[in-house]
This record gives structure tokens, sequence and C-alpha cells, in this order.
């Protein structure tokens, strides 16, 4: 037997030993969003919703007036909290626990009215993703409502923002601190006006509490925060 020969049945198992190790790398699960509350008129796709269902990613959840809706998105969140009158698109909702540190993709849109988030802290590969018709919010260990109309409001943590002229289509990058908001009408981060109400603050917000609605902002405000 050659050389060669010898070497080939080695070459075997050390590609066989990559197949293996490659094979064995986990594929990225797909979480689901299930609704822990649920109070009035609530859909996903267009089906009433009710508690303990779940809204797959792809889905859009709506509320109707007076309505809200809360979902646990696990390891994706944990904390989802809908307003009335709103939709939210559910875009992606994957995780990937296999190494040291879960990491998460979360894609969420707000297609009318507004939706609260409470994120733990995730790890440096994860994103969280709230978009709007003009901005991206990037969030990060991080308690947050945002809006169709692209208002970021910043609660605990921080959130990047990124925010298109709807004029020019250039983009701009914001950076909000806990107790502000971004303000697409200025467009800068201004402090959270005194008395908004901050999300997740009670949990008897369901039944007789609930949420100050969040309008357009109408006030100018000196730009506090960092404009990259």
């Amino acid at each position: 037997m050659n050389r060669f020969s010898k070497i080939n049945p080695l070459l075997g198992l050390i590609a066989a030993a990559i197949t293996a190790s490659v094979a064995a790398v986990a594929t990225p699960q797909t979480g689901a969003a299930k609704f822990v509350k649920v109070q009035g008129t609530v859909t996903v796709d267009s089906n009433p919703a009710k508690a303990g269902e779940f809204a797959k990613p792809g889905s859009i959840v709506a509320t109707a007036e007076k309505s809200l809706a809360r979902l646990d998105i696990g390891k994706n969140g944990p904390d989802l909290l809908i307003d009335e009158n709103s939709k939210v698109s559910i875009d992606d909702l994957t995780y990937d626990d296999s190494g040291s540190e879960t990491v998460i993709s979360t894609k969420l849109g707000a297609k009318e009215g507004s939706f609260s988030g409470r994120v733990n802290r995730i790890s440096a590969q994860s994103t969280y993703t709230v978009s709007t018709p003009t901005t991206t919010a990037a969030i990060r260990g991080t308690v947050y409502t945002a809006t169709k109309a692209g208002v970021v409001y910043v609660f605990e943590g921080s959130v990047d923002v990124i925010w298109t002229d709807p004029s020019t289509g250039r983009p701009a990058n914001f950076n909000v601190s806990a107790g502000q908001m971004f303000d697409p009408s200025i467009p800068g981060v201004v402090e959270i006006p005194p008395g908004t109400k901050a999300p997740f603050g009670s949990e008897t917000v369901f039944d007789n509490d609930l949420p100050v609605p969040i309008g357009p902002i109408t006030f100018i405000s000196p730009v506090v925060g960092s404009k990259k």
C-alpha cells in the first residue's frame, strides 16, 4: 500500500467528523407569542384571540377601542403589551440556546396605534428591532413604547433609533436613554413629558386602569439626546 492510500481513509474520517459537527449545530428555533391576558376585542389575523392561545411569527395582532392584549413572547422578550386601537405585526421570533448565551432575533412592526415591550438583557449577537413607517428601533435590555407615528419612549435602558427623512430618504441615528423619547416631528430626543404612564407598572392595568393614550406629539423641546 502506498503513502497516498494510507492518507485517503484518514481524510475520509476527518470529513465525516466535520460533517457530524456541522450537523450537531442547533438550528434556531421558532418562538411564539402566548396571550396572557385579553380585554375587549382582540384578533389574530382577523380571528378572535383568547388567553392561552398563541400568535405565531407572521401574524398580525389587532385591538379595538377599549381593548388590550398582553403577550408572553418567552426568550424573545418576555413581555408585550398592545394598546387599544392598535395593530402589531409579529415578523420574527427565533432563538438559539445551544451556546453559552441564548441568541434571539425579534422583529415587531407598529402598523397602527402603539405597543410596549419589556426586554431582558440580550447577548451581543442578539437582535430585537421594532419598525414603524419611518423608524427602526434597536432595543437591548429595555422597557419601551413605540407608536406607528415613529415616537419611541424609553423607560428603562436605552434604544438606538434610525429615522428616515420622508422627504429625502436619508437616515439619521439617535440614541434614546431612560426617561427620554424620540420625537420624529423635530426630529430629535427630548425628555418624556411629566405624567406619561410607564407600561407594566401595575398588574391591574387590564380591568380598570387603561394606559394613558399616546397621541401625536405637539410640543417642541430642545434636543437633549445625542445625534450621531
